[in-house]
């Protein structure tokens, strides 16, 4: 009979041939990705969002468009962004370099996908080619860096062409985490990006993205038009909302919010459907203490658009603040009843019900966080229980 000893040798013998087969695998698979993929890895990236102690909140895919730093990454990065004023935004690429954040491009988030602004020039970029036309069985890559550290490299094909050709249907799966990965062609071109839709394995294909980047390149002439010591627009300038919105950003990376107020109150007179200009709006007002400006801003917000979930977030946070626990808590019910698998939704709410009181009505949020987030469960239960 064979000894025990014996047999853990060949275990781990067993063990080592299987993972030396599967690295052969993968080394057979990354041999077929034309070099001109391999080499474009460095300007994958992942987007992190970091709370203002530098804890991790959530990460997302991304990649640089172009040498400026504008950067394609899904849009849960924005919106987890928004979820708590202090929380921040850094970039990292293949080997651990950091970018820091600049700016918001994406006036709005469509397809998943939103267009950011890293404060660095001269970044690696894919070779974009917007007018590509994949064709159904073609060949394609997709490059991902869920970490930071590394690339992985997935082959596929496309299975169809959807919505008149601005989607494709893939082989290759697609989760929340590697929603803004960018779809290459064999060719080495970057002709679409993956995101995570209804429609399983869906990549949207270049066209309208690039628009939105165009857009934003028109109105970078801004600054120019702008006396750098006021920071106003000129009187007889031509200006749109997206301009005034533009400026209220300048205002606000420059923590001048008593401006950047001014700007974007501007903006939504000009456009009162401007969403992005009713968050950013109340998030200073929140920084500032103006609580009951807050409020009042993230209830029009929703009014305009009742399924935004950072408004909810941030208008329930505001009612705590306030002291209007009961406010507070039918506030976060809504964000919840909108995305049940939103972690800061039920910790939000957990929270709400337990400076209310109700300590049992707490318990049950930590116990359906705790298949969602772990971690802020454990943290939603230390405060219930002490």
């Amino acid at each position: 009979m064979m000894k025990v000893s014996e047999m853990n040798k060949l275990t781990a013998i067993g063990i080592y041939l299987i993972g030396l087969g599967m690295t052969l695998l993968t080394a057979r698979v990354d041999a077929r990705v034309p070099d001109s993929i391999v080499q474009q890895k460095s300007a994958v990236v992942t987007v992190h969002v970091d709370d203002k102690k530098g804890r991790h909140v959530f990460s997302g895919s991304g990649f640089v468009l172009d040498k400026d730093g504008t950067i394609v990454t899904n849009c849960r990065v924005v919106a987890k962004w928004f979820a708590k004023a202090e929380n921040r935004i850094r970039i990292e690429a293949e080997g651990g370099t950091q970018y820091p954040f600049g700016d918001l491009v994406s006036p709005r988030c469509e397809n998943d996908l939103v267009l950011i602004k890293a404060e660095a020039e001269g970044l690696p970029a894919v070779r974009l080619n917007a007018d590509y036309s994949p064709k159904q069985g073609e060949k394609i890559v997709v490059v991902r860096n869920p970490s930071g550290s590394g690339a992985a490299i997935s082959e596929g094909t496309v299975k169809h062409i959807l919505k008149k050709g601005k989607l494709i249907q893939t082989s290759i799966p697609v989760s929340r985490q590697n929603s803004g990965s960018p779809l290459f062609n064999m060719k080495g071109e970057v002709i679409g990006v993956f995101v995570f839709m209804k429609q399983n394995n869906t990549a949207v294909l270049l066209k309208d993205l690039m628009l939105h980047l165009e857009k934003y390149k028109k109105r970078k002439t801004l600054p120019a038009r702008v006396s750098k010591n006021t920071m106003k627009l000129p009187v007889h300038a031509k200006t749109d909302t997206d301009d005034y919105f533009t400026l209220g950003c300048s205002y606000e990376n420059s923590n001048r919010y008593h401006e950047a107020i001014e700007a974007y109150k501007q903006s939504l007179q000009m456009n009162p459907d401007h969403m992005e200009a009713y968050l950013n709006l109340g998030v200073i007002y929140y920084k500032i203490g103006k609580y009951s400006d807050a409020i009042e801003i993230l209830k029009q917000a929703l009014a305009v658009n009742p399924y935004v979930l950072p408004a909810y977030n941030k208008l329930g946070t505001a009612y705590i603040i306030r002291g209007a626990y009961a406010m507070a808590i039918d506030t976060f019910r809504k964000a919840a009843e909108i995305d049940p698998n939103d972690p800061t939704a039920h910790f939000n709410l957990g929270i709400a019900y337990f400076l209310s009181g109700d300590k049992s009505a707490a318990f049950e949020e930590y116990v359906t966080l705790k298949d969602i987030d772990k971690e802020r469960a454990d943290i939603l239960r230390d405060i219930i229980i002490n």
